[in-house]
C-alpha cells in the first residue's frame, strides 16, 4: 500500500502537465496546484524512503496506521 502513493502522486504530476499543455490560458490556475503535487510527491518518496531504512518497517507503518485511526 505505501509503495502506491508515489505512483499516485507521480501521476497525479503527469495529469498536471497534460492539463497544462492542453489548456495553456488556464496555466496560471494550474501551475500551483502542480506544485503542491511535486512538493506532495516529494514528501511521500522521503516518507517511504524513512520506512524503508527504518530497522523494523512493519512496525513503524503500524504505529502510523495508529496514529493515523487516533487522528
Amino acid at each position: 500500500m505505501v509503495e502506491l502513493i508515489p505512483v499516485a502522486e507521480a501521476a497525479g504530476f503527469t495529469a498536471g502537465c497534460l492539463a497544462i499543455h492542453a489548456a495553456r490560458g488556464w496555466a496560471e490556475t494550474l501551475t500551483p496546484i502542480l506544485a503542491y503535487l511535486v512538493l506532495s510527491l516529494g514528501v511521500c518518496l522521503l516518507t517511504v524512503a524513512g520506512i524503508q531504512q527504518s530497522p523494523d518497517p512493519d512496525q513503524l507503518v503500524a504505529m502510523m496506521t495508529e496514529a493515523m485511526a487516533t487522528y
